[in-house]
């Protein structure tokens, strides 16, 4: 029992102690450490720099597959999703009542033409009985008349019978152009014509499109800048990155911008034109358009890392001298501008600033996580330079 007691006041003891050690420590800690942070010193240059838009992947051509005559659907020729080249056949439609047509119209122009003969042999005929004397003239002209009429019934029938033929032809269906195939709409054995569904689709992918918008305001903003120099052109070179933020190997070119704003959006509708000789992109699939080529001669540029996103918009924080010989982290709202230097979704590039930066200003770029409040004290040094270490807070 002397021992249990004799344990218990050691045990106060050494509590007392320690809340003794930490209150000395509080009274003599103040503010915490400063934050490690990393800065890098605004200086404007020249920079290439590239415009982001959302587009989408179109076919270069889209046509639906329509039959020119009405019969039955007999064969399907094609695989569905499956490439086929220009003037493939791709359905059979039932020919027998057409080609009983063609037969009808050969019967007609068989017709004519014996029609025409014989008003050929009468005219021949009375031309002889009318150089003797024997027929008038007014007989002789109404014989030659119908020589006129029957040979242009003549014509009408070949007519017919052409017509005939080519509506023959339209039993066989063949792409018009090369591309893939789109689900077939019609089975066989289902009766068609010209006036009802489409029997399939089909699509050219090689070339694809992907068609974009640019803002009016954007777009305004733009010309501005080139007008007054701040943003200058060269050689335009369109990029694709897809949903996964991988890049298109092959660089598109832009083929179309158009005059007028689109009614409905408020926005100029743009596109470009890519290779896809291997079929990989498909239309419909959603992608980030990269406009470069662009150069801004006195440019502003943050790293991506460097701007936050705050209540009211993004922000950077700046090492600023404060009282006391210490530099606090300050926060300073940023207007963003083009990208230049890497993919976003890498994280690899940087930020135009557009306005909130100025020529020596020192952005911290690395250790915001430190930072637990607006104005909380840093040691900062220079990227490239080795790490300053925080001062030991000040203890009696």
């Amino acid at each position: 029992m002397h021992r249990f007691a004799t344990s218990i006041v050691l045990s106060f003891a050494v509590l007392l102690a320690a809340c003794g050690k930490q209150g000395a420590t509080a009274q003599g800690g103040g503010m915490p450490p400063p934050a490690a942070v990393t800065v890098e010193t605004v200086t404007p240059g020249r920079v290439s720099v590239s415009f982001e838009y959302v587009g989408r992947l179109e076919a270069s051509r889209e046509v639906e597959i329509r039959p020119r005559v009405a019969a039955l659907i007999e064969r399907r020729h094609f695989e569905e999703g499956a490439p086929v080249k220009a003037g493939a056949l791709l359905y059979t439609l039932d020919s027998a009542s057409l080609a009983a047509q063609m037969r009808v119209a050969q019967a007609e122009v068989a017709n004519r033409q014996a029609l025409f003969k014989e008003a050929q042999i009468e005219l021949a005929r009375n031309q002889s009985l009318a150089a003797q004397g024997f027929l008038s003239q007014r007989a002789l002209d109404a014989t030659q008349a119908a020589v006129d009429v029957t040979h242009a019934g003549v014509k009408s029938a070949e007519a017919n019978l052409a017509d005939a033929r080519i509506s023959r032809g339209y039993a066989e269906i063949r792409a018009p152009l090369s591309g893939v195939m789109g689900r077939a709409l019609q089975v066989e054995g289902a009766l068609v014509s010209p006036t009802g569904p489409a029997l399939t689709t089909l699509a050219q992918i090689h070339p694809i499109y992907a068609r974009f918008s640019i803002g009016e305001d954007e777009r305004l903003a733009l010309e501005k800048q080139i007008d007054e120099g701040a943003l200058q052109t060269g050689t335009q070179k369109i990029g694709l990155v897809l949903a996964d933020g991988s890049r298109v190997d092959t660089a598109g070119k832009l083929n179309f911008s158009d005059y007028k704003a689109n009614p409905d959006t408020g926005a100029f509708d743009m596109r470009a034109e890519f290779s896809n000789a291997d079929g990989q992109l498909k239309p419909g699939q959603f992608v980030r358009v990269l406009v470069e080529g662009g150069t801004l001669p006195d440019a502003v540029t943050v790293p991506q890392s460097a701007v936050q996103d705050g209540p009211t918009g993004k922000f950077v924080y700046v090492a600023t001298p404060g009282d006391k010989g210490m530099t606090l982290a300050l926060p300073r709202p940023v207007e963003v501008g083009a990208w230049t230097g890497g993919e976003p979704s890498q994280r690899t590039g940087r930020w135009v600033i557009r306005t909130g930066l100025k020529a020596g200003d020192r952005v911290i770029v690395d250790g915001m996580a430190r930072i637990f409040f607006p104005g909380m004290p840093v040691a900062a040094s220079e990227a490239g330079a080795a790490p300053k270490t925080p001062a030991a807070p000040a203890t009696k």
